[in-house]
């Protein structure tokens, strides 16, 4: 048996249904020259799903992965300009950036690509990247994710 002998489906199903959580993760980690590929094959799925990208460092990080999640998602017909869809991305984004709390991350300039994806009325949103440690040839690779059920307004068309 060899990886090309799984689908996506092996990685992101979970009882017979795929997870939203599992999704977003993969929109975040998936290398870039797919990002449109699969945010098509995941709306012909009834997924609402964008990718997005941050950068920066400390305060100025955290700052820019929620307003580039929050223009991405509205934009990207994610989420509504509704306050309580904005307030639950601003809760999924809080809890995806808790391993961005931690003290190398206020020191380190971080690369972060992000996946965000709902399926009325559940929303999910992870992040992946790497945090360059100054003085040194390594990069720190990072992640989280945020996700919360049963929170997203109706849509109206």
């Amino acid at each position: 048996m060899s990886l090309a002998d799984f689908t996506i489906e092996d990685f992101t199903e979970i009882d017979g249904g795929q997870s939203i959580g599992k999704v977003a993760v993969l929109l975040s980690m998936v290398n870039d020259e797919h990002d449109k590929n699969i945010i098509e094959a995941y709306k012909n799925e009834g997924y609402e799903a964008v990718i997005t990208r941050a950068g920066g460092k400390g305060s100025k990080l955290k700052d820019k992965v929620l307003r580039n999640c929050l223009g991405a998602a509205i934009k990207g017909g994610v989420i509504t300009e509704s306050v309580q869809d904005q307030r639950i991305l601003t809760r999924c984004v809080e809890r995806a950036m808790i391993d961005f709390e931690k003290p190398l991350s206020g020191i380190s300039g971080a690369g972060i690509k992000i996946g965000i994806v709902s399926k009325a009325p559940h929303l999910a949103v992870a992040l992946y990247g790497k945090l360059g440690i100054p003085g040194l040839d390594v990069d720190h690779e990072i992640s989280g994710m945020g996700i919360h059920y049963y929170g997203l307004s109706t849509k109206t068309n």
